[in-house]
């Protein structure tokens, strides 16, 4: 994106937690240090489910006194009704407040340049800013998602939401996860995946010189004895500049050239990147 592309992300939602509890409350649920966030005002994290699978992936904000989930609008869903099913034991309000936001990403930090009250680096001129006023969009969303699939960074939605443990979407080399903190939710299968080496996935950044027809959920395979057999999942997909790009899970031993496909019939395979973070458990 070059200078001062702004477009809307109306596929981000914000959550809301106010009240005494909430910092308490949040940090049995999800990955990250909830009483970190005061201090740092931005904190990435995971909400998963008892076994560890991930429901959503956010960015956490400190704004006043209330905490702000951002994340997509398909996991908030899910993250919203379970928080909220513990919630009524706590002195915490959760609430959906994305009809008091506009989301909106950019390559400058639109709190500076707009009358965005949030802005949050998420790569290299990359944003992503949260404004109580509508502002000009001045380019559609292609770019900046180009980047965000590319800066090996997941969201989850509707077909991919509870399928997967955190690292198995690469969320420990984001810093998603505190594995110094107390127990949360899921945090024993997260914690063995560590600890016993169980883990046998990883997310995998790819780019395909065609205009591939796949969604978010779908098979990606690879050729065994002649055949094509599903070797993995679509995670996210974006189409720019004529190319599509994609975020796969795939086995964590996947080969950077081995020919992964979209589907059982095409000889055309796309291309496996390298991701722009290590995987080597500190």
């Amino acid at each position: 994106m070059s200078a001062q592309n702004i477009t809307r992300l109306p596929e981000f939602s914000v959550i809301k937690l106010t009240g005494p509890d909430a910092v308490t409350f949040l940090q049995g649920q999800v990955s990250c240090d909830v009483t970190k966030l005061a201090e740092q005002k931005v904190m990435p994290g995971c909400h998963c489910n008892a076994k560890g699978k991930t429901w959503s992936t956010f960015i956490a904000l400190q704004h006043d006194a209330d905490i702000l989930l951002v994340l997509t609008k398909q996991s908030a869903e899910v993250s919203l009704a379970e928080l909220n099913k513990y919630g009524v034991f706590a002195k915490v309000d959760i609430t959906d407040e994305s009809e008091n936001w506009f989301i909106y990403g950019s390559d400058e930090n639109l709190a500076l340049t707009q009358s965005a009250e949030i802005s949050v680096p998420l790569a290299d001129k990359h944003f992503i800013n949260l404004s109580k006023q509508e502002l000009t969009e001045t380019t559609n969303s292609d770019s900046w998602w180009k980047t965000e699939i590319l800066s090996g960074r997941a969201h989850l939605y509707s077909a991919t939401s509870g399928e997967y443990v955190p690292q198995m979407i690469n969320m420990q080399a984001l810093d998603y996860i505190s594995f110094n903190k107390g127990c949360y939710m899921g945090q024993e299968m997260v914690a063995r995946m560590r600890y016993l080496g169980k883990n046998k996935r990883a997310l995998y950044i790819a780019s395909s010189d065609n205009i591939e027809s796949i969604n978010i959920g779908d098979d990606v395979y690879r050729e065994v004895n002649g055949n094509k057999r599903s070797a993995g999942k679509v995670i996210n997909v974006c189409h720019a500049d004529s190319k599509t790009y994609l975020q796969l899970v795939l086995p964590n031993d996947t080969d950077l050239a081995d020919p992964i496909f979209v589907n059982q019939t095409t000889s055309h395979s796309i291309t496996l990147m390298a991701l722009p973070y290590s995987l080597e458990q500190s």
